[in-house]
């Protein structure tokens, strides 16, 4: 039955009712609970185990407690979304099911709103009117005819409007939201997920995921959703002490994970991926003489050939070669003999080392050890004579560790120095010129560490030093991956071979031209299983208007690389406006102008994106004479209101009302592949309005008249 405006607005009041009545009760009870806990910690006594438990349950409850409470008042001023009506055709019995951020419950049995991550919830993003099916937790597709499926815009006056549609969300309902500034958009945003971004969210967690998503295609939201989905359905196996959520440094984590409390998420961990290698190194890095490279890699000397290297799976694989000849070289391979009978052949360790390749240095030191062990005291079993218990001992403590110490104590930042001098002796050109300098590197006091160095220790940690299984990480979430060579994928995996992935990128926005990704078919097809993982590619763009989007990929087109193509979503704004100015001093003065038009018009996020650092900091200091600009060392800044001014590498992954690039002029951004990624970024970063200020001729890359490599 479809209800009347006039019955969805009683629904809605009931519904709000129903939530006043269940946040009054919260309130009590957390309050009574509160006033409980603090009675028994004054009578405590260390003493009393049964106390000990009491209290230790009374938290637990007082936690679940608070935990309904914060979701019962954050679903009061919108307690659903959306809503389906269908028939089961097992049951032949008819069902109105409301949707929203979370459950709501009238009491312990009777739902009224029904949460977004459950599986029936699934047919309001991806089914049409009409047959259809569902999965239940067995696995099994549970059939239903849909005959309705409704979109609600409800605020805390109530209720706006609702839309009967056969595919939800629509381009002009979409349309519609994103004409939002950024918090409402993000309010909305469950209720406006895609068919193909609900099938990315819904897919199982123990497979690896890759997601190839153009500018704006919600890679981010997605992921997140993704997190929020895999803790609602798969709770018992995994834990959110080891669920990670990776970004590329800590206003893009700021940025993106301010969402997870609004989607039931608590408790996981947010780093960047140099700090997830520090956590998994600890025991392996003296922080009194080393640092942690953030922004360029300039300052490690590399060449565009070495970062190459570095950052592919031929270095890992070199690294894994050295690992064999240094094992050739510290474990005896003869046969080792008692009295004249051989204990241990060398045609057997041979073969021991043949069939064990996976194993690492240590576990098949410990191993070799111990087969040599029982063989000898096997062996002295059998003969007639009997030893004396020092004999024995003795005999045993030559041979015990004949193939190798039981703990490994050579650090793994001396190994990776010998190993790259190894590599230098038979290098040539600009590689040999790349290890030069990471040898000089890692031979000073201070040494400086960038992502591959430290996922090059990792992995040396778990090829060498590692007797056990890594199991740090159940899940990780990757965001903006394409930054990050193969290679740091390969090492994550290596040391941590349970883990699973949600790796979410696009090539065309590979910031790091030389180390990072610029295809997805190493990772697919060597790393994980192309067989058994999923690649995906979101090609709608749901960020830019018609004009900034068409304007972004004229950008691409003057690249020698493939590219995917962007679908944008039918919203048409301002066409990208190019300031040119005779003199310098200009810059500023236009930029002031156009900062203030965009103040007076209303919008609340606005970027000045300069190329690097060192221009941004000289930028945000000549407009801030004139404007409110957000200050702060950019490497703590977070997302905010106001006037931004960044570099383009800490833009990745945001998202402004309008964007203002700073002097793009050919000097500065010459025709090459890099530089057109690293435009197309600063590009894509605008939701409403794009303008570009320059003094001197305009990059090649953003005049239309230039020629296409």
């Amino acid at each position: 039955m479809k209800y009347t405006r006039e019955e969805e607005e009683k629904y809605l009041s009931e519904c709000k009712d129903i939530i006043r009545t269940n946040i009054a009760r919260f309130e009590f009870d957390d309050i009574s609970m509160s006033s409980e806990i603090k009675e028994m910690f004054d009578h405590f006594h260390d003493d009393n185990p049964e106390m000990y438990t009491q209290l230790a349950n009374l938290t637990t409850m007082h936690d679940m407690v608070a935990k309904a409470l914060r979701k019962s008042r954050r679903a009061f001023t919108k307690p659903y979304f959306g809503r389906i009506d269908y028939l089961d055709r097992e049951t032949a019995k008819k069902d109105s099911l409301y949707i929203g951020k979370q459950s709501v419950m009238k009491n312990n049995t009777t739902l009224v709103v029904i949460d977004w991550r459950a599986p029936v919830s699934t047919v309001y993003y991806e089914s049409q009117l009409g047959e259809c099916s569902y999965a239940i937790p067995e696995g099994k597709q549970r059939p239903i005819d849909l005959t309705l499926k409704r979109t609600y815009e409800i605020d805390e006056k109530g209720l706006i409007d609702y839309y009967d549609t056969d595919v939800v969300a629509n381009d002009e309902l979409l349309t519609k939201y994103l004409a939002k500034n950024k918090e409402q958009v993000l309010s909305e945003i469950i209720a406006t997920i895609q068919k193909e971004q609900n099938d990315i969210i819904r897919k199982t967690p123990f497979h690896n995921v890759i997601v190839q998503g153009v500018a704006g295609s919600g890679k981010t939201t997605v992921a997140m959703h993704r997190i929020s989905y895999i803790m609602y359905n798969y709770s018992e196996r995994f834990r959110p002490s080891e669920f990670y959520v990776i970004g590329s440094n800590k206003m893009l984590l700021t940025y993106i994970t301010g969402v997870l409390p609004d989607l039931d998420v608590d408790a996981i961990n947010q780093m960047t991926l140099d700090h997830f290698f520090e956590l998994l190194l600890t025991d392996e890095l003296d922080k009194k003489k080393y640092r942690i490279l953030k922004n360029t890699r300039e300052e490690m000397g590399e060449n565009k050939a070495f970062s190459e290297y570095k950052g592919s799976l031929s270095w890992l694989n070199d690294l894994e070669a050295y690992v064999r000849i240094m094992e050739h070289a510290i474990i005896p391979s003869e046969s080792v003999s008692f009295d004249e009978e051989v204990l241990y052949s060398a045609h057997e360790f041979k073969e021991f080392m043949k069939n064990n390749r996976s194993w690492s240095t240590q576990e098949k030191i410990d191993s070799l050890n111990q087969r040599l062990m029982n063989r000898l005291k096997n062996y002295l079993s059998m003969k007639e004579r009997e030893y004396e218990k020092e004999e024995l001992r003795l005999i045993y403590k030559k041979y015990q560790n004949r193939y190798g110490a039981k703990k490994w104590n050579v650090p793994m930042q001396k190994i990776y120095l010998d190993f790259a001098l190894h590599k230098y002796e038979k290098a040539e050109g600009t590689i040999r010129s790349g290890l030069e300098h990471l040898i000089s590197n890692l031979q000073k006091k201070e040494t400086v560490l960038d992502v591959y160095d430290l996922a090059s220790l990792l992995f040396l940690k778990r090829k060498v030093k590692e007797t056990a299984i890594m199991e740090d990480a159940d899940h990780i979430v990757v965001d903006e991956a394409q930054d990050y060579g193969v290679m740091v994928f390969a090492a994550i995996k290596t040391a941590i071979p349970k883990c699973t992935f949600t790796i979410m990128g696009d090539v065309s926005q590979n910031i790091n031209y030389d180390s990072g990704m610029n295809d997805w078919e190493s990772l697919r097809k060597t790393v994980f299983d192309e067989e058994q993982d999923y690649f995906g590619i979101l090609a709608k763009s749901y960020r830019n208007t018609i004009e900034i989007s068409d304007y972004a990929g004229k950008v691409l087109k003057h690249c020698s690389f493939e590219t995917y193509k962007t679908e944008p979503i039918i919203r048409h704004g301002r066409e990208v406006e190019i300031i040119h100015v005779n003199r310098e001093d200009e810059l500023v003065t236009e930029s002031v102008k156009v900062l203030s038009q965009w103040e007076n018009a209303g919008f609340d996020t606005m970027a000045v994106i300069c190329r690097d650092t060192k221009e941004c900091e000289a930028v945000r200091k000549q407009l801030g004479r004139y404007l409110k600009v957000n200050e702060g060392d950019l490497a703590e800044t977070v997302f905010s209101k106001g006037i931004m001014v960044l570099p383009i590498h800490l833009t990745k992954g945001l998202e402004f009302d309008t964007v203002l690039l700073w002097n793009p002029e050919s000097g500065v951004y010459p025709v090459t592949d890099a530089n057109a990624k690293l435009l197309y970024v600063a590009a894509t970063r605008a939701l409403h309005e794009l303008t570009l200020i320059c003094h001197g001729k305009l990059s090649g890359l953003l005049d239309e008249k230039q020629k296409e490599l």
